[in-house]
């Protein structure tokens, strides 16, 4: 239910024109991810999603619950561009995935994301349960990013916004701050 609610969110928000003043800077905050797909496999230290959709939803929890979304593309462009990037402090992620009419639920660490059309592959390290061989109406939730803020996982980018190099957010009909990474356009 919450993803789909997110989902919502992130798709019902019309992308503001760069020169609106509806915008305001996005807000340090901690972001937590989520990469939906078809199906997965996993084999050997490899994750594949196929299907993914190609934007990855972000949301927050306080001080403001926020919600926000990037090109999935953007994403993986990201993970290696800054200098505390995810590359230098994997991410641990959470994989929900159906198999046979069942969730089953997996803790990995992500490395080396790469995007071939709606195909993302990472290669994983297990942490808990091991993933299972296949599976279908995958969700990977994936740990924070600070951002837009100066802290880590953090890099500026002037983008088209001047003074919102960081980030903009807008608020939606339902009063809520949507907001994307300068690095998400």
């Amino acid at each position: 239910m919450a993803l789909s609610i997110l989902g919502t969110a992130a798709q019902a928000q019309p992308v503001p024109d760069a020169k609106s003043d509806t915008k305001i800077a996005m807000p340090a905050a901690n972001w937590l991810f989520v990469q939906t797909a078809d199906s997965v496999t996993f084999e050997g230290n490899t994750l594949t999603l196929k299907g993914v959709a190609p934007q990855t939803l972000m949301f927050t929890d306080r001080p403001e619950r926020m919600t926000g979304d990037a090109a999935t593309a953007k994403f993986v462009d990201y993970w290696t561009s800054g200098k505390s990037d995810f590359q230098k402090d994997p991410p641990n992620a959470t994989l929900s995935v159906d198999v046979n009419g069942e969730a089953q639920l997996s803790v990995v660490e992500l490395t080396d994301p790469k995007l071939n059309g709606d195909t993302l592959t990472y290669t994983v390290k297990v942490l808990g349960d091991k993933p299972p061989v296949s599976g279908k109406s995958a969700s990977l939730f994936i740990d924070w990013w600070y951002g837009p803020g100066w802290g880590p996982r953090h890099f500026w980018h002037p983008g088209p916004w001047g003074a919102y190099g960081g980030g903009a957010c807008w608020r939606g009909p339902y009063g809520g701050l949507h907001c994307r990474p300068a690095w998400g356009w």
